[in-house]
Protein backbone atom coordinates (compact mmCIF):
# COMPACT_ATOMS: atom_id res chain seq x y z
CA UNK A 1 0.00 0.00 0.00
CA UNK A 2 1.70 3.24 -1.57
CA UNK A 3 -1.37 6.23 0.17
CA UNK A 4 -3.40 6.46 2.77
CA UNK A 5 -5.80 9.34 4.21
CA UNK A 6 -6.02 9.57 8.20
CA UNK A 7 -9.85 10.35 9.39
CA UNK A 8 -9.35 11.80 13.37
CA UNK A 9 -12.56 11.58 15.13
CA UNK A 10 -12.81 14.16 17.64
CA UNK A 11 -14.48 13.83 21.29
CA UNK A 12 -17.35 15.93 21.64
CA UNK A 13 -20.27 16.34 24.26
CA UNK A 14 -23.32 15.38 21.58
CA UNK A 15 -21.96 12.85 20.55
CA UNK A 16 -19.88 9.62 22.35
CA UNK A 17 -16.67 8.32 20.77
CA UNK A 18 -19.14 4.75 20.22
CA UNK A 19 -21.51 6.32 18.60
CA UNK A 20 -19.04 8.42 16.66
CA UNK A 21 -17.58 5.30 15.34
CA UNK A 22 -20.44 3.59 14.39
CA UNK A 23 -22.05 6.69 12.24
CA UNK A 24 -18.58 7.11 10.62
CA UNK A 25 -18.30 3.52 9.67
CA UNK A 26 -22.26 3.48 8.68
CA UNK A 27 -20.88 6.16 5.57
CA UNK A 28 -17.56 4.25 4.88
CA UNK A 29 -19.03 1.18 4.41
CA UNK A 30 -21.62 3.31 2.11
CA UNK A 31 -18.86 4.30 0.42
CA UNK A 32 -16.53 1.59 -0.03
CA UNK A 33 -20.02 -0.51 -1.12
CA UNK A 34 -20.34 1.74 -4.36
CA UNK A 35 -16.61 1.06 -5.60
CA UNK A 36 -16.86 -2.67 -5.27
CA UNK A 37 -15.76 -4.71 -7.75
CA UNK A 38 -18.38 -8.13 -9.14
CA UNK A 39 -16.64 -10.66 -6.26
CA UNK A 40 -17.76 -7.87 -3.08
CA UNK A 41 -13.98 -7.17 -2.74
CA UNK A 42 -12.73 -3.58 -3.16
CA UNK A 43 -8.77 -2.02 -2.91
CA UNK A 44 -9.05 0.19 -0.08
CA UNK A 45 -7.93 -1.49 3.33
CA UNK A 46 -8.58 0.50 6.89
CA UNK A 47 -5.75 -0.05 9.96
CA UNK A 48 -6.93 1.65 13.66
CA UNK A 49 -3.54 3.32 14.34
CA UNK A 50 -4.39 3.44 17.90
CA UNK A 51 -5.55 0.11 18.51
CA UNK A 52 -4.92 -1.86 21.50
CA UNK A 53 -6.21 -4.88 22.92
CA UNK A 54 -5.15 -6.62 26.39
CA UNK A 55 -5.31 -10.36 26.43
CA UNK A 56 -5.17 -10.85 29.90
CA UNK A 57 -7.68 -8.14 31.00
CA UNK A 58 -9.95 -8.81 27.75
CA UNK A 59 -10.69 -5.04 27.21
CA UNK A 60 -9.23 -3.00 24.14
CA UNK A 61 -10.19 0.12 21.78
CA UNK A 62 -10.10 1.39 18.34
CA UNK A 63 -8.63 5.00 19.14
CA UNK A 64 -9.85 7.88 18.00
CA UNK A 65 -8.16 7.30 14.49
CA UNK A 66 -8.54 5.32 10.84
CA UNK A 67 -6.60 5.53 8.08
CA UNK A 68 -7.55 4.63 4.18
CA UNK A 69 -5.01 2.44 2.35
CA UNK A 70 -4.93 2.24 -1.18
CA UNK A 71 -2.29 1.12 -3.79
CA UNK A 72 -3.15 3.44 -6.47
CA UNK A 73 -3.86 7.49 -5.44
CA UNK A 74 -6.47 7.44 -7.48
CA UNK A 75 -8.45 5.15 -6.13
CA UNK A 76 -8.81 6.93 -2.76
CA UNK A 77 -9.76 9.90 -5.08
CA UNK A 78 -12.48 8.13 -6.33
CA UNK A 79 -13.70 7.07 -3.04
CA UNK A 80 -14.21 10.53 -2.27
CA UNK A 81 -14.70 9.69 1.38
CA UNK A 82 -15.27 13.62 2.27
CA UNK A 83 -19.00 13.26 0.16
CA UNK A 84 -19.51 10.66 2.07
CA UNK A 85 -18.48 11.96 5.33
CA UNK A 86 -19.75 15.55 4.89
CA UNK A 87 -22.68 15.52 7.56
CA UNK A 88 -19.60 14.73 10.07
CA UNK A 89 -17.07 17.30 9.19
CA UNK A 90 -17.76 19.18 12.73
CA UNK A 91 -17.00 15.75 14.31
CA UNK A 92 -14.23 14.51 12.04
CA UNK A 93 -11.21 15.19 10.66
CA UNK A 94 -10.00 14.32 7.06
CA UNK A 95 -6.49 14.35 5.73
CA UNK A 96 -5.28 14.87 2.12
CA UNK A 97 -3.87 11.75 0.74
CA UNK A 98 -0.37 11.34 1.92
CA UNK A 99 2.03 8.88 0.72
CA UNK A 100 2.81 5.71 3.28
CA UNK A 101 6.22 6.84 4.97
CA UNK A 102 9.36 4.95 4.57
CA UNK A 103 9.61 4.59 8.08
CA UNK A 104 7.33 1.80 8.98
CA UNK A 105 7.24 0.19 12.46
CA UNK A 106 5.97 -3.25 10.96
CA UNK A 107 2.89 -4.59 9.41
CA UNK A 108 -0.77 -5.63 10.90
CA UNK A 109 -3.70 -7.10 9.18
CA UNK A 110 -7.33 -6.12 10.69
CA UNK A 111 -10.03 -8.54 10.16
CA UNK A 112 -13.70 -8.76 10.67
CA UNK A 113 -14.27 -11.64 14.08
CA UNK A 114 -17.76 -13.28 13.39
CA UNK A 115 -19.20 -13.81 16.62
CA UNK A 116 -22.13 -17.27 17.37
CA UNK A 117 -23.17 -15.36 20.16
CA UNK A 118 -26.86 -16.29 19.82
CA UNK A 119 -28.19 -19.93 19.92
CA UNK A 120 -31.91 -19.64 19.19
CA UNK A 121 -30.47 -17.44 15.90
CA UNK A 122 -28.06 -19.93 14.91
CA UNK A 123 -30.67 -22.78 15.76
CA UNK A 124 -33.20 -20.50 13.33
CA UNK A 125 -30.41 -21.04 10.37
CA UNK A 126 -29.94 -24.22 10.76
CA UNK A 127 -33.63 -25.02 10.75
CA UNK A 128 -33.71 -23.57 6.96
CA UNK A 129 -31.31 -25.72 5.86
CA UNK A 130 -32.75 -28.89 7.58
CA UNK A 131 -36.84 -28.63 8.09
CA UNK A 132 -36.68 -32.12 9.55
CA UNK A 133 -34.69 -30.70 13.23
CA UNK A 134 -36.29 -29.46 16.41
CA UNK A 135 -36.48 -26.61 17.35
CA UNK A 136 -35.80 -26.84 20.71
CA UNK A 137 -33.09 -29.82 20.46
CA UNK A 138 -31.06 -27.43 17.68
CA UNK A 139 -30.95 -24.75 20.57
CA UNK A 140 -29.82 -26.85 23.29
CA UNK A 141 -26.89 -28.24 20.90
CA UNK A 142 -25.89 -24.58 19.95
CA UNK A 143 -26.06 -23.36 23.52
CA UNK A 144 -22.91 -25.29 23.63
CA UNK A 145 -20.82 -23.48 21.09
CA UNK A 146 -22.02 -19.86 22.04
CA UNK A 147 -19.37 -17.98 22.40
CA UNK A 148 -18.65 -13.89 23.87
CA UNK A 149 -15.92 -11.64 22.29
CA UNK A 150 -14.04 -9.15 24.08
CA UNK A 151 -12.59 -7.58 20.87
CA UNK A 152 -12.99 -3.84 20.23
CA UNK A 153 -15.85 -3.23 17.69
CA UNK A 154 -18.22 -0.76 16.32
CA UNK A 155 -21.78 -0.72 16.78
CA UNK A 156 -24.35 0.14 14.22
CA UNK A 157 -27.33 -0.87 12.08
CA UNK A 158 -27.50 -3.45 9.08
CA UNK A 159 -29.30 -1.54 6.31
CA UNK A 160 -30.17 -5.13 5.15
CA UNK A 161 -32.01 -6.43 7.97
CA UNK A 162 -32.38 -2.97 9.88
CA UNK A 163 -30.67 -5.12 13.34
CA UNK A 164 -28.18 -3.80 14.74
CA UNK A 165 -24.80 -5.62 15.25
CA UNK A 166 -21.60 -5.26 16.69
CA UNK A 167 -18.38 -5.30 13.82
CA UNK A 168 -15.92 -7.02 16.08
CA UNK A 169 -12.57 -6.62 14.80
CA UNK A 170 -9.16 -8.25 15.42
CA UNK A 171 -5.49 -6.94 14.88
CA UNK A 172 -2.47 -9.54 13.88
CA UNK A 173 0.60 -8.03 13.53
CA UNK A 174 2.26 -10.14 10.43
CA UNK A 175 5.52 -9.98 8.63
CA UNK A 176 5.05 -7.55 5.07
CA UNK A 177 3.01 -10.16 2.20
CA UNK A 178 2.65 -9.39 -1.44
CA UNK A 179 -0.87 -10.44 -2.02
CA UNK A 180 -3.14 -8.21 -4.35
CA UNK A 181 -5.04 -5.70 -2.18
CA UNK A 182 -8.51 -7.41 -1.59
CA UNK A 183 -10.78 -6.22 1.35
CA UNK A 184 -14.44 -6.73 1.53
CA UNK A 185 -17.03 -3.75 1.98
CA UNK A 186 -15.84 -3.17 5.69
CA UNK A 187 -12.43 -1.94 4.48
CA UNK A 188 -11.08 -5.36 6.65
CA UNK A 189 -9.36 -8.49 5.00
CA UNK A 190 -7.41 -11.79 5.55
CA UNK A 191 -4.84 -11.47 3.53
CA UNK A 192 -3.59 -8.31 2.89
CA UNK A 193 -1.07 -6.87 5.18
CA UNK A 194 -0.98 -2.93 5.78
CA UNK A 195 1.45 -0.42 7.53
CA UNK A 196 1.94 0.67 10.46
CA UNK A 197 3.19 3.57 11.40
Amino acid sequence: MKYYIELTLFDYPDYRMYELWGRLYMQLHLALVEVKDNQDKVNVGVSFPEYHFDEIKQIGALGSKIRLFAQERITLEQLNIRKWLNRLVDYVHISPIFEVPDDIKGYAIYNRVQVKNNAERLARRQLKKHQNLDFEQTVLRYQNIVTTCHLPYISFKSLSSKRPFNLFIEKKEVPPTLNVASFNTYGLGTNCALPEF
